[in-house]
């Protein structure tokens, strides 16, 4: 493992953050062999050939950070013809390699270096050969990189799980082989940012829905947070919408939502919902963003979590002084991670 002995917490008090963001922020945050912190760096893509392909470098599980540095690679394929490739690769503390300076995290092993690379939060690529999977990925990032307020998702005292999003939206170019079959190169659009953090999720967090898509001129990040009992239960809704590269909304508490179609899900033990509505009110504008359920794409559990992976349609509406003025429409990825259990009838968010 290599790292500077100094957290970019400690060289960046959470005060001094920069009004713009830097390309620090999306560099290693934590110190990654203390138990209980974790760290992720995130993709995902919707490709023009309809697949679709998310890639994830981990420090160690976020479900079970209670260990030391216990890098791991996941990685989802869907090609255009259905079929899926899940893998979840674990690595030595030695083969994991980062930067503070930038995104430039490499997990090697026998040869093969894996990486996940950034350069000015401009342009990305990510290598993974894992198993019967090589990919490969170049990202160009067409927006503004973003955080919600300090970076914050949660923070009491001394416990905190924060969130960076570097590339809202981007061009990508993917090369992905399956073994035996030839190289397929298609482009897409992509998405990508990191988490990390010292709060015990799993107490603190019931379950989360977070979504991301492009819809005509805009680019939408929403997401949705039951906290747990010990924590009242609170929903907490978190949301961006770009315009092009200009923020025209990111207040949350500006936000309500709601869900239908909620059916228990035999596989999970969890009730799942079918429609995501998002609703931002600001004077005499609103924005409605929905995602509608056609497949689960996903059921992987994670030291008894689980998590969940969905595709389907997604709509967004502009209303200006209750006037309909836009309407866009299109196709999407999102999740949605449980740590707790649930009863449809206890859903705060219930419609």
């Amino acid at each position: 493992m290599t790292l500077s002995s100094l957290s970019v917490r400690e060289q960046h008090p959470e005060h001094s953050l920069p009004t713009k963001v830097e390309p620090w922020e999306d560099s290693l945050r934590t110190d990654p062999s203390q138990p209980g912190v974790f760290e992720w760096w995130y993709f995902d893509s919707h490709l023009a050939n309809g697949g679709k392909l998310m890639v994830v470098f981990h420090t160690k599980l976020f479900t079970s950070p209670q260990v030391g540095l216990e890098p791991k690679i996941q990685i989802q394929l869907e090609t255009p013809d259905g079929r899926v490739c899940n893998v979840l690769q674990a690595y030595n503390p030695d083969e994991f390699h980062s930067s503070r300076d930038e995104c430039d995290v490499t997990i090697s092993r026998d040869g093969v270096v894996n990486f996940f690379r950034g350069t000015g939060l401009k342009e990305y690529h990510i290598r993974v050969v894992i198993e019967s999977l090589d990919i490969d990925i170049q990202m160009t990032n067409t927006t503004s990189p973003w955080r919600p307020s300090k970076g914050h998702v949660w923070s009491k005292d001394n416990e905190y799980f924060d969130w960076f999003v570097a590339v809202p939206q981007g061009k990508v170019t993917a090369t992905y082989t399956i073994a035996g079959e030839s190289p397929v190169t298609v482009d897409g659009d992509g998405y990508h940012d990191k988490n990390w953090g010292n709060a015990p999720l799993d107490q603190t967090i019931n379950h989360w829905y977070w979504g991301r898509g492009t819809l005509g001129p805009y680019t939408v990040i929403s997401s949705a947070i039951v906290f747990s009992e010990k924590h009242d239960s609170v929903l907490v809704k978190t949301f961006m919408i770009q315009h092009k590269d200009t923020v025209v909304a990111d207040d949350g508490s500006k936000v309500s939502f709601n869900a239908e179609g909620i059916e228990h899900d035999d596989k999970v033990d969890r009730p799942i919902a079918d429609t995501l509505h998002f609703e931002y009110q600001n004077e005499g504008t609103v924005f409605v963003i929905e995602y509608f359920r056609e497949e689960t794409t996903l059921r992987q559990q994670m030291s008894g979590a689980w998590y969940l992976r969905f595709a389907g349609g997604m709509k967004l509406k502009k209303y200006q002084n209750n006037e309909l003025v836009e309407e866009h429409v299109g196709h999407t990825q999102w999740d949605s991670m449980w740590f707790g259990q649930g009863r449809k009838e206890a859903l705060p968010y219930l419609r």
